[in-house]
């Protein structure tokens, strides 16, 4: 897929990797425009079979991505105020927010700059969310403005941090840096400004380099955990297990690997690196 067409947004696909920077300065806010050209990236990005990881990140220094803006509040709204919880549908950044959560690939965002309304939930719906130490800075509002809130924090961020940090967060539309942000289990992990998006290329190149079809099934057993039963989903992982080990890449794989150093004192002591060595020499 060559994801063509767009102005606010750059796409750049690499293998198995695709790389969205949002590039909607001065401060990426969430107009109607680039609303509706996330809206088709990630419809887009869910259907292609190719890619396992998609990173997204900023092409505007100081911000990540920002508030739905008030001058295109009314195209939010519906026609008529709702009377029933019944009359109303996910709106625009709900369908963004759940098509990252459940697509079949592994989503990274790479927050180096404030990420504030529906810029954060993008950062909350993604597997896995590194943020810049010192530049990095997330605010769930819509309590001060009278609005309420529309872009899913009340939902997803108490189960990242909790009902009490949550509450404290969003009525206060206080700001989380990201040194805090890091120890309350907002985000996967917080990295100096220099080191962030080295780190976060190389992780990205490390998943990539797996069998495609282990990690989608993989990522599938973990994004499910708390839908099911305990019982349940270790069934589901076995499951999973017995079809993907009899394949010729795992036969390869614990080949390879234990000719390199594996089940070794050695070996085993500096598992990390032994098993990027082995991913370097897999050709899948």
């Amino acid at each position: 897929m060559t994801y063509e067409s767009y102005e606010l947004v750059r796409v750049a696909a690499r293998g198995r990797i695709v790389v969205v920077e949002v590039d909607n300065p001065p401060m990426n806010m969430i107009t109607a425009e680039l609303l509706g050209e996330l809206d088709r990236l990630t419809t887009e990005l869910a259907a292609d079979p190719e890619p396992v990881v998609i990173v997204i990140r900023s092409a505007t220094p100081g911000f990540f991505i920002c508030h739905a803006k008030y001058d295109d509040f009314d195209k939010l709204k519906m026609p008529q105020v709702p009377v029933t919880r019944d009359e109303v549908p996910l709106n625009a950044v709900h369908r963004i927010t759940e098509r990252l959560r459940s697509m079949d690939k592994v989503t990274i965002a790479q927050v180096e700059g404030r990420a504030t309304g529906g810029g954060a939930t993008i950062v909350m719906a993604c597997d896995l969310r590194y943020g810049a130490l010192g530049s990095a800075v997330f605010n769930s509002f819509g309590v001060p403005m009278g609005t309420g809130l529309g872009g899913g924090a009340t939902q997803v961020l108490p189960r990242l941090v909790g009902r009490s940090r949550a509450t404290e967060l969003i009525l206060g539309a206080l700001d989380l840096d990201a040194a805090t942000a890091d120890r309350w289990g907002y985000l996967t992990r917080a990295l100096p400004d220099d080191e962030i998006a080295g780190y976060v290329d190389a992780y990205a190149e490390r998943i990539a380099r797996c069998v495609p079809d282990v990690i989608r099934r993989t990522r599938g057993l973990i994004a499910a955990f708390d839908t099911l039963p305990l019982a349940e989903g270790l069934r589901d992982e076995n499951f999973v297990l017995q079809q993907l080990a009899v394949r010729g890449e795992a036969v390869e794989a614990i080949r390879t690997f234990l000719e390199i150093g594996g089940e070794t004192i050695e070996g085993e002591s500096r598992l990390e690196t032994l098993l990027g060595e082995l991913l370097l020499q897999m050709k899948w």
